[in-house]
């Protein structure tokens, strides 16, 4: 089937594709075409967007038209369209057979609902004739084309699951539809911060409103006033990626911190930089939100020029670290914990190469491997690593060893002598190749900073130390503040060439 083009309400995309004539002047196509107007409802403008809805909003309200190879409305046609947006949802356009298809009748559909749902930037709703009529009812008698056993057009496919002109098996027709498809003029939405990519409204920031979807994350930057109205920062420099946090609300919202994975490190990132434009797909990797396949542009920081402006860590409490579903809001965001007041912290003291005892299993100062069966990995299934590995998890000084080997993982304990509650935080300072925290396994320490991590299984949430300067062993200093700590300032030689 030959596909037609493409029409917008207030401007020709596609629709007068030139082509070659023997005089060799250009003529006018002769194809047909839907098109799409918004006839009703509040469309924004480019210099005033209109708020990202997440939930079904008033309607826009839409035309949608058939037209011949000549132009006119072609009166002919009763066929459906299929109605949607980009980016963003639809939510219905009517109560009928199929809630995001519309039926036009003498070639025009008119007044139709439009409610848009998680739409950014400038978004367009399409119309598309897919060739679906849509049923209601499978159990027809006669069930619709696309689900009753037969070749109804001759081609040789039957049906939903074989013929290509089937869209759904509530398809009435098993022939396609010429693919016409229309374009309305833009719907001026602002671009989603990270904390709405981080799901804050739809899943309370505990999945991402966009799986999958390729996004664009407003970051501040003004490029008509060439100015900063917010600040998106560069928080930390992994081997595989790069965390940024949208400093103001980190304060005002939560949730507003993100990884970027680069599958490397990114080598012309630094800490304090900060983020003109960032983009790329959103996706819950284990349960940790991230930016796959990111693109960035970037002004780099430079001391003589402005602050740092990385936040300071949030410091999490015995409560914070009991309570899964609070630790999602300063998920990717700098954390710590911090030796004050009535509060200390220490490397779990239960630490060790040694295998615990049977029966009971219990973990000591130099026993806490739980690979009973020399794996490299806990085995659930066997019953010996399984009692071994719940052991530890009840004992919250126990560092279970196979997994510090494997991964790197250690725990420290945090205790609040005023509430009487201790918790423990699973950290990791792969990044501080100065500190073994088996060495120090007991010992108190002064703080622990790093950016916060999710994974779905086991030990959920790990604070990952970005360099020797997140671990504060002396009890009587004071962690470095974030303009200063892991912060590698670019010599004037790498200002000059942009690096």
């Amino acid at each position: 089937m030959k596909r037609l083009t493409i029409f917008g309400g207030a401007a020709v995309l596609a629709a007068l594709a030139p082509s070659c004539s023997s005089a060799g002047f250009g003529s006018i196509s002769s194809q047909a075409r839907l098109t799409v107007t918004i006839t009703g409802g509040d469309i924004g403008a480019p210099d005033k967007r209109l708020p990202i809805a997440f939930t079904p909003q008033a309607p826009l309200k839409v035309r949608v038209e058939a037209h011949t190879p000549g132009g006119a409305i072609d009166t002919s046609y009763e066929g459906w369209v299929r109605i949607s947006v980009r980016p963003g949802t639809v939510a219905s356009v009517n109560s009928g057979d199929d809630a995001r298809n519309v039926q036009l009748h003498a070639g025009v559909a008119e007044n139709v609902p439009v409610p848009l749902v998680a739409s950014y930037g400038d978004a367009r709703i399409w119309a598309e004739d897919l060739g679906f009529v849509p049923v209601s009812n499978l159990k027809r008698n006669p069930p619709p084309a696309c689900s009753d056993g037969i070749d109804n057009d001759g081609d040789g496919a039957i049906d939903a699951a074989a013929d290509s002109g089937c869209f759904a098996p509530n398809d009435d027709t098993e022939e396609g539809g010429t693919y016409a498809t229309g374009v309305s003029t833009p719907v001026y939405y602002a671009l989603p911060r990270i904390a709405d990519v981080r799901g804050i409204a739809l899943n309370s920031g505990s999945a991402t409103a966009f799986p999958g979807e390729q996004v664009r994350m407003a970051t501040g930057w003004d490029e008509a006033a060439y100015r900063f109205d917010y600040d998106v920062v560069v928080t930390r420099i992994a081997s595989d990626g790069f965390y940024a946090t949208d400093v103001s609300d980190q304060a005002a919202r939560g949730f507003a911190s993100i990884f970027a994975f680069t599958f490397s490190s990114p080598t012309k990132l630094r800490v304090c930089d900060r983020l003109k434009a960032f983009s790329g797909t959103a996706s819950d990797f284990y349960g940790f939100t991230e930016i796959g396949f990111p693109t960035w542009s970037v002004e780099y920081y430079d001391p003589a020029a402005r602050p740092c402006l990385v936040p300071e860590p949030s410091v999490l409490t015995t409560a914070d670290l009991a309570n899964p579903k609070a630790l999602f809001r300063y998920e990717s965001s700098l954390v710590r914990v911090l030796t004050a007041g009535t509060v200390s912290v220490h490397i779990g003291g239960h630490f060790g190469p040694g295998y615990p005892a049977a029966p009971a299993y219990a973990p000591t100062a130099d026993a806490s491997n739980c690979d009973i069966n020399h794996s490299g990995k806990i085995d659930f299934a066997d019953a010996q690593e399984s009692a071994c590995n719940t052991a530890c998890t009840a004992d919250v000084e126990c560092s279970e060893f196979s997994g510090f080997l494997s991964q790197s993982n250690f725990n420290v304990v945090v205790a609040d002598s005023a509430s009487k509650a201790s918790a423990r935080a699973q950290a990791n300072g792969s990044a501080a190749p100065g500190f073994d925290p088996v060495l120090a396994k007991g010992q108190p320490i002064k703080s622990l900073t790093g950016t916060l991590r999710y994974f779905s299984g086991g030990s959920q949430f790990t604070i990952e130390a970005r360099c020797g300067d997140d671990i504060v062993t002396d009890t009587k200093a004071q962690p470095m503040p974030s303009s200063l700590a892991c912060v590698r300032p670019r010599t004037d030689l790498e200002l000059g060439q942009g690096n």
